[in-house]
């Protein structure tokens, strides 16, 4: 199948989206043109011929097939050629502003990554007028597994405590400030545990430095780790294997890659039970931290109140936390293995599967 796809690649949640559709869908046999969003970034040298030789292919692009943009709900304006033109954005609100209306009413079809997203966008009044599949993201099991290698090299002093990781660029959306407040509520300095954090924001410079303040000034400071940005994924997959469980109690995600990808690494995840994720979490496989309601999503500067974001009680945040450092104490955690089935489930080349099934 002749395919445009028009998406970012670099390290960022649309960006590692980007990269591993093209993959899995020239992996999978088909004729790619890509036209970028931005600069692409690559991690090495064999990626960025990958990524030229799908590059220079839009020189000879078939002006006829279906385009796939991968992109924000208020871009959708831009296409190459006349075929069947495919918007594809990843959003958290449960509203939608005037001009998102506009761009998603313009595309001849839509995909989404979770049924709360199609959802949105019925009760938006957007489906009735544009088709909307869902197309679940996904994780590359080949990059993202359980590393027995980085498990060994695990620091022995840090072995029997219960090892918290957060990574997702600092913002109140994504929960951290709830997260602090529950961390230090739920333990003590002398318990066994730490909470690592990678979360640098390459948009908002010294506010870096005032999250980071934040954390390692309060009461449970000496058991925060805050760590570097990875330059690969293989070096997210490293840390990840190091950890015993992924906390991610956010107000609101398009989908939330790093939980999948934890997942692949048979490491489970403390996430709220709202909005992208509830695709690919559960009972089974996580700790759910259960909504109290709805409430306007206003963080001073990306989220001005055009929509809602889930809430929750701290409480409930502190009784995930607890639930998840007794079974690490106890030695009986039981959700490993559902982390590893759904990762199989959600993978890139099934991500494929599905595009070609609605095409």
């Amino acid at each position: 199948m002749f395919l445009n796809l028009i998406a970012p690649i670099n390290q960022l949640g649309y960006g590692v989206t980007g990269f591993n559709v093209l993959k899995a869908l020239v992996g999978a046999g088909h004729n790619v043109s890509y036209f970028p969003i931005g600069q692409p970034q690559w991690r090495v040298k064999t990626e960025e011929n990958f990524i030229e030789k799908c590059f220079n292919n839009y020189k000879t692009f078939n002006s006829e097939a279906p385009s796939i943009r991968l992109w924000h709900q208020n871009d959708l304006a831009m296409f190459p050629g006349g075929g069947e033109r495919i918007g594809w954005p990843i959003f958290e609100l449960n509203k939608l502003t005037m001009v998102e209306s506009h761009h998603l009413l313009s595309v001849d079809r839509l995909f989404v990554c979770s049924q709360w997203a199609k959802e949105v966008l019925e009760a938006e009044g957007i489906a009735k007028e544009v088709r909307v599949d869902v197309v679940p993201l996904g994780v590359d099991n080949s990059v993202f597994y359980v590393d027995e290698v980085a498990r060994s090299k695990r620091e022995y002093w840090t072995r029997d405590k219960a090892i918290l990781i957060n990574a997702g660029k600092w913002e109140v959306r994504k929960g951290h400030r709830e997260l602090l407040d529950a961390f230090c509520k739920a333990f003590k300095p002398e318990d066994q545990v730490e909470l690592w954090m990678i979360n640098e924001n390459p948009f908002i410079g010294q506010e870096n430095e005032q999250w980071k303040t934040q954390y390692i000034a309060s009461p449970m400071g000496g058991n925060i780790k805050i760590l570097p940005r990875v330059n690969t994924q293989e070096e997210l997959r490293q840390r990840f294997n190091k950890a015993d469980f992924g906390v991610f109690p956010a107000h609101a995600e398009g989908w939330n890659l790093e939980v999948i990808e934890l997942m692949a690494c048979g490491v489970p995840s403390i996430v709220t039970n709202y909005s992208g994720h509830t695709e690919f979490c559960n009972d089974a496989n996580s700790y759910l931290v259960e909504p109290n309601g709805m409430e306007s999503a206003q963080d001073g500067k990306w989220f001005t109140g055009q929509g809602e974001w889930c809430s929750f009680e701290v409480d409930a945040l502190v009784d995930a936390m607890r639930a998840a450092h007794d079974a690490k104490q106890s030695g009986q955690s039981n959700k490993v293995q559902a982390c590893l089935d759904t990762a199989q489930k959600f993978s890139w080349d099934n991500t494929v599967k599905r595009i070609e099934e609605v095409l």
